[in-house]
């Protein structure tokens, strides 16, 4: 088990409007995806008024609408676009975010679930030469519906800073577990995090 701090907590969810993408220009705000705009937001509104060391991008799916576009485009003959190609790779919302907002700060992406990516920043933290404090990005949108794994579920990205100093959350090993559906384990931690005690150590088993 691992015991950190967990502040800022922040969800967005399809349908909702963006404000904190304002501070990037219009016309390249209106080629970003759904999924991208929902990552974006939820990362630029936790780290409002905060600065990290380290960003961890985490999500089951990516932004994988676009990969299967380049793919229909292909079975019909036509030449991918290299825009489309370079959006879809996994950690192009990564890669977005610290060309949009001019933000160099080290970064990952992984395929993993939220209880995943904590263990992620906790492995970074543990290494870091003096405190630091990382921003862990969860974010997933349904596969096309074409795929047998599709599930329906409203898209979402969810974001919070984790440091080592004053731990309020203990996080047991029993979350790292192969789950199915990755995302679950997000909406199942905002639930516990939102309706939890005000206790100074919660754990999320």
């Amino acid at each position: 088990m691992i015991h950190i701090n967990l502040s800022q907590l922040q969800m967005s969810c399809a349908g909702e409007t963006y404000p904190a993408l304002e501070q990037i220009p219009a016309m390249q705000r209106r080629r970003l995806s759904s999924i991208a705009k929902l990552a974006l937001s939820c990362a630029i509104e936790t780290l409002a008024q905060n600065k990290v060391d380290y960003i961890v991008w985490a999500s089951q799916y990516g932004d994988e609408s676009k990969t299967y576009k380049i793919l229909e485009d292909v079975l019909q003959g036509l030449t991918p676009s290299p825009t489309q190609f370079s959006t879809s790779v996994h950690n192009a919302i990564a890669g977005l975010y610290s060309i949009l907002c001019q933000d160099k700060t080290p970064s990952t992406s992984l395929c993993a679930n939220w209880s995943e990516a904590l263990f992620e920043a906790y492995a970074y933290l543990k290494t870091s030469e003096y405190p630091a404090r990382v921003l862990v990005v969860y974010y997933d949108a349904p596969l096309p519906t074409v795929y047998v794994e599709y599930k329906e579920f409203q898209f979402f990205a969810m974001a919070a800073l984790v440091e080592l100093q004053h731990p309020n959350l203990t996080v047991t090993l029993s979350n790292i577990q192969n789950h199915t559906y990755k995302y679950v384990d997000a909406l199942k931690f905002h639930q516990f995090w939102t309706e939890g005690s005000d206790s100074k150590m919660r754990v999320w088993r």
